[in-house]
């Protein structure tokens, strides 16, 4: 057999194979579609909370209105009891709660400091992030303008007077909406199309060991290893750089994705990233003979290994085993590459290690199947 003859049938072999087809095709771009969808609003706004107002004066209910009209919260109730407010958190009927103590209305008239309480349901962290940071707001806020009043009554304030000291302003270099979207959807979508490729390559590999254990004659037995190696890789590998391309060039732009990288520093990294899961998964492969068991291992490790990815939870916290666990991973050296290739408009020379790394899991997986898969057609 010619290596094209070998690729033409790993070709008819992978869509002959309906699961191969249903996870690799199906499953990407199912997945593409509604992995993002709960967060395609991308900003936490409009949060819940309720108010206990033990003041009931003036003042409370026009700081109550104030904190109702903040883009970040809604004044669900307000309530006079602690515990009406305690149920309503534990609930989860609001997600946050603000106390104003009794009081509050005479300190401000004085100039004494009033302390606001307030909690949040830190389980949510993108919304206990948001109600602490709304209510922060309307404090700071708050707290200005009352000092201002105060000014004018004495007659101390001139124009121009400001209380604000110190002024921040953010400017989000790497995360121009400052929400969901860019911070970890970019690095998502990497993760589903390493995730499918392991798991196509290893149901394809499980399905010719059955075969093997079965005494089948297949092209595959017959066929030089090497040729069935690599036409496998290049058959998948040109399947997911269809994919990528339907990813980056399209699913990117709707969920407004932001992608700075150089056309040539892109297609470098993704080829050998693509490479790289390709033997990965085809090393895997080699220990399978149940064709369910590959999608029920994917499904197992996915959540895990997101955390240990680096982008939603510190690599640095993670224990020293897992971090040097997480290393032959192919999606952990092309998810930190594409984001800052992508996302943070770092250049290729900058991201060559995380480059190097997919060449070594590249080699040392394809050397490793060669030489599992020979011992086996030897037996």
């Amino acid at each position: 057999m010619t290596f094209l003859e070998v690729v033409g049938k790993e070709l008819r072999a992978v869509f002959s194979n309906i699961t191969i087809v249903f996870v690799v095709f199906v499953g990407s771009l199912l997945y593409a579609f509604l992995y993002p969808t709960p967060y395609y609003a991308d900003v936490v706004r409009k949060q819940k909370i309720v108010i206990l107002d033990l003041d009931n004066t003036k003042l409370s209910k026009d700081f109550i209105f104030l904190v109702n009209a903040s883009e970040k919260l809604q004044v669900v109730r307000v309530v006079h009891s602690l515990k009406i407010a305690k149920d309503m958190l534990e609930k989860s009927e609001v997600y946050g709660q603000l106390s104003i103590p009794k009081g509050f209305e005479a300190r401000m008239y004085k100039g004494v400091p009033t302390t606001l309480s307030y909690r949040a349901n830190a389980s949510y962290f993108l919304i206990y992030g948001t109600i602490i940071e709304g209510l922060n707001e309307v404090g700071n806020y708050w707290s200005n303008q009352i000092k201002l009043q105060a000014k004018a009554i004495k007659g101390e304030m001139n124009i121009g007077d400001d209380t604000t000291l110190v002024r921040f302003d953010s400017v989000p270099l790497f995360n121009p909406s400052v929400g969901y979207i860019n911070y970890a959807l970019a690095a998502i979508l990497v993760f589903i199309l390493h995730q499918t490729l392991i798991v196509g390559i290893m149901i394809q590999g499980a399905s010719q060991n059955k075969a093997h254990d079965n005494h089948e004659i297949h092209y595959f037995n017959t066929a030089p290893l090497s040729y069935v190696l690599w036409a496998r890789i290049f058959v998948f590998g040109a399947i997911y750089v269809v994919l990528f391309l339907i990813y980056f060039g399209v699913f990117f732009k709707i969920y407004g994705i932001h992608t700075t990288a150089n056309p040539f520093d892109f297609w470098f990294f993704a080829l050998m990233f693509i490479a790289s899961c390709a033997a990965f998964g085809m090393f895997l492969g080699t220990f399978m003979h149940n064709t369910a068991l590959p999608t029920q291992i994917i499904l197992i490790s996915s959540l895990p290994l997101v955390f240990m990815m680096g982008f939603i939870y510190p690599i640095m916290l993670l224990p020293q085993a897992l971090q040097w666990f997480v290393q032959i991973i192919p999606a952990y050296h092309g998810i930190n590459g594409f984001i800052r290739l992508n996302q943070m408009g770092d250049s290729l020379h900058n991201i060559m290690p995380n480059f190097y790394a997919l060449v070594i899991i590249f080699c040392v997986c394809f050397g490793l199947s060669y030489i599992r898969l020979k011992k086996k057609m030897r037996q």
